[in-house]
């Protein structure tokens, strides 16, 4: 019994986050090369014209380095180095970070447009949760 707890606990420490949409973005047109312009910034708008605006955890988060790792399949410094690239041109405002996963659902919960993440463990309420290695 306790070996299939420790199994349970540790596939889902290496499960991929959840990706959290305030309720007013349509996840049934998206796919994972969209997601992927939209944490990379470069594409500011949903489909349905809404504003997209981007929660982030902390860099030294450990959810957010797996998210970026799994969901987007880049390395955290090359996320970064775009972000930068799109500050220091003038082309793009930088994500807004947040401290902790609870405020994270928060934001996204009260952010018409809203798109962030959470670990795959996390309870999420009044939000859309796109969950598995691909919406």
């Amino acid at each position: 019994m306790v070996m299939v707890f420790v199994f349970a606990a540790s596939s889902n420490a290496f499960a991929s986050p959840k990706v959290l949409l305030n309720e007013s973005v349509n996840a049934e047109s998206l796919n994972f090369a969209f997601l992927s312009q939209v944490f990379a910034m470069q594409v500011r708008r949903w489909p349905n014209g809404v504003p997209i605006e981007v929660f982030m955890l902390p860099k030294n988060s450990e959810v957010h380095r797996e998210f970026v790792l799994r969901r987007l399949k880049i390395q955290p410094h090359q996320l970064d180095r775009i972000w930068n690239r799109m500050l220091f041109t003038g082309t793009g405002k930088a994500p807004t970070v947040v401290e902790s996963e609870a405020d994270m659902l928060e934001m996204v919960r009260t952010t018409p447009g809203a798109i962030g993440y959470v670990s795959v463990g996390f309870p999420v309420e009044g939000v859309t949760a796109l969950e598995g290695e691909r919406p």
